[in-house]
């Protein structure tokens, strides 16, 4: 699994390097936002990079020669969706960074690296692959794409229009409930039940996706 991951980021020279320029860029225009910017600015360098490896993979038909090697499909399934963390974890990794620099440098930026934050990001980095991969596993990257664009921005902007929605006045008492929330965090309690959540969502997601490769002929 470790050389499956390594060959989709080592393919993608050109994709990491714009990655960072794209992180620079989203820390200086979604700091703002907060939470919901920190989500958006994870979540688009997760979907680059882990859908630009599909579509390398589909172009150069690279799935005939993977099931032509001793590899198990499940291994090739579950490869994905362990990348899916390996470049949410790059993200935060170099926003933290940014921000870090941007600190010192006395620069407008806020940016930092919180729980809440680091669990927004991953539960909308769980909740698009959940849903990506089983279309890109049963049609392949190129005729799934339109659908994964939309489903982009549909956890974009319909997570952006929850948190106007609960930040309103008249909801004042949900946005309170909700800040609560995500400050216990770091309560053992809610931690795994959030956690317990997200693996049974990964995981029905994981099995579809492998049933849908197993049949899948090339």
């Amino acid at each position: 699994m470790y050389h499956l991951i390594k060959k989709d980021i080592l393919m993608q020279k050109r994709a990491m390097k714009l990655s960072l320029l794209l992180m620079i860029f989203f820390t200086f225009t979604l700091s703002q936002l907060e939470l919901v910017g920190y989500t958006v600015a994870v979540l688009a360098v997760t979907y680059q990079l882990a859908l630009g490896a599909s579509s390398l993979e589909d172009k150069n038909n690279s799935d005939k020669i993977l099931i032509s090697l001793p590899i198990k499909r499940n291994i090739i399934v579950l490869s994905k969706y362990v990348s899916v963390y390996v470049y949410a974890a790059y993200a935060i990794l170099f926003y933290s960074l940014i921000n870090a620099i941007g600190h010192i440098l006395h620069l407008p930026l806020d940016f930092p690296l919180t729980l809440s934050g680091v669990m927004g990001a991953v539960v909308a980095v769980t909740l698009f692959s959940s849903i990506s991969f089983p279309l890109i596993f049963k049609y392949g990257y190129l005729k799934s794409k339109m659908a994964n664009i939309i489903i982009f921005f549909v956890i974009i902007f319909g997570g952006t229009a929850f948190f106007k929605f609960i930040n309103a006045g008249e909801n004042l008492a949900l946005s309170q409930k909700l800040t609560a929330f995500l400050s216990e965090m770091s309560n053992a309690g809610t931690f795994i039940l959030l956690v317990g959540v997200l693996l049974v969502m990964i995981s029905v997601s994981y099995a579809i996706s492998l049933s849908f490769y197993n049949k899948r002929e090339f």
